[in-house]
């Protein structure tokens, strides 16, 4: 699987996010067009949405191992 050889923490991928944000901010003030301006406008939103939820849904192990607690992981028992 890609994430168990590739992965960073979940601050570096909120900080690309907020540059995303960022850069979509500034379209958004550059722009007349009013496709420009939804276009960007919806990267903000999206941007935003995923620079508050990578902390939620990624793990801090940056060896992209998931927790041991994880459903995936769970102990199997016999029922």
């Amino acid at each position: 699987m890609l994430r168990d050889d590739w992965w960073w923490p979940w601050w570096v991928s909120t900080l690309i996010d907020l540059g995303v944000v960022a850069i979509a901010v500034a379209v958004f003030f550059a722009s007349r067009r009013r496709a420009i301006r939804l276009i960007a406008a919806t990267f903000v939103l999206a941007g935003l949405v995923a620079a508050i939820l990578a902390p939620i849904v990624m793990s801090d192990d940056s060896s992209g191992r998931m927790n041991p607690m994880e459903p995936d992981n769970a102990p199997m028992t016999n029922p």
